[in-house]
């Protein structure tokens, strides 16, 4: 069953990757996640959950420089479909003793982080009853609660066992590391077309489109003049816009603030404020 809030929406597709082992880095994805190689030569390997989308692209650095916590991507989440397939993951990593830095319950999601073998941040979550949010903008309730191990944990039966990542799994926000958080929010919003979701923090604000908790999160950093080519964690993102309208107006909004664009094969090229490529795509 489709998720309106990734079909429907503006919303990350996929993201790709700086690696500094590309086999290292497939084992953990493919045969400790779940996911699925779709393609690859020396420099590259395509990820996917339902065999033929792409979520996932690991690319190999000869020279990388070592990932800087405090720039680039501070996380990318991961969404899973169900509860019941978090319990299932939940149990996979107790199983395979993959290493748990944390988890929380966030009132509209339930939440497990990890860290990649170049300790990039992931969360694999599952939302919660979207009928329970308060879906007025700029006010959707995200806090920190403790984690209902035991419930996830039992939501699932021994017979019911976790074999690869769902195929509706989908990429289901990133939180960004930004230098000027309110003309990162302009950006987001005003010109790339997400509507604010919460700014309850004064060094943090959430994005989305079509009343969603989070597509983005958007977190301050010190860094001013920053480049990601040749370092270790988030190399660029893809948006996918759900309409060709939806799609042109932010097109057409970046004409008019002066904002360089290019044509690829990966969709319309631009850069963030922190010199972060981001592709646009509309949806097929």
């Amino acid at each position: 069953m489709e998720n309106p809030y990734f079909t429907n929406t503006i919303h990350v597709k996929k993201i790709e990757l700086n690696v500094s082992n590309l086999e290292d880095s497939v084992v953990f994805y493919q045969d400790l996640l779940g996911f699925r190689v779709i393609s690859q030569d020396s420099t590259f390997v395509s990820l996917s959950a339902d065999g033929q989308n792409e979520l996932i692209r690991l690319v190999s650095l000869s020279n990388p420089i070592p990932l800087d916590e405090k720039l680039g991507v501070y996380h990318f989440a991961i969404h899973l479909p169900s509860r019941k397939h978090l319990s299932m993951f939940l149990k996979h990593l107790i199983e395979q003793q993959i290493p748990i830095l944390g988890a929380r319950d966030h009132v509209v999601t339930e939440a497990i982080y990890l860290q990649d073998p170049d300790g990039i941040g992931i969360e694999i979550f599952a939302d919660k009853d979207g009928e329970g949010w308060n879906l007025d903008l700029r006010s959707i309730p995200m806090t920190n609660q403790p984690f209902d191990y035991s419930g996830v944990y039992y939501e699932t039966t021994e017979r019911e066992t976790y074999q690869r990542m769902p195929s509706e799994t989908t990429i289901g926000h990133l939180h960004l590391m930004v230098p000027k958080l309110e003309e990162a929010i302009a950006f987001y919003t005003d010109i790339l077309g997400f509507q604010l979701t919460s700014k309850d923090f004064k060094e943090a604000a959430f994005v989305s489109d079509g009343n969603y908790h989070h597509h983005l999160a958007l977190f301050t950093c010190d860094d001013q003049n920053h480049t990601y080519e040749n370092e270790i964690g988030l190399r660029a993102f893809t948006l996918e816009y759900p309409t060709c309208e939806k799609l042109i107006h932010a097109l057409e909004t970046l004409k008019s603030h002066d904002i360089p664009i290019k044509e690829t094969l990966q969709g319309y090229r631009v850069c963030t404020l922190e010199h972060r490529p981001v592709y646009l795509e509309i949806k097929h």
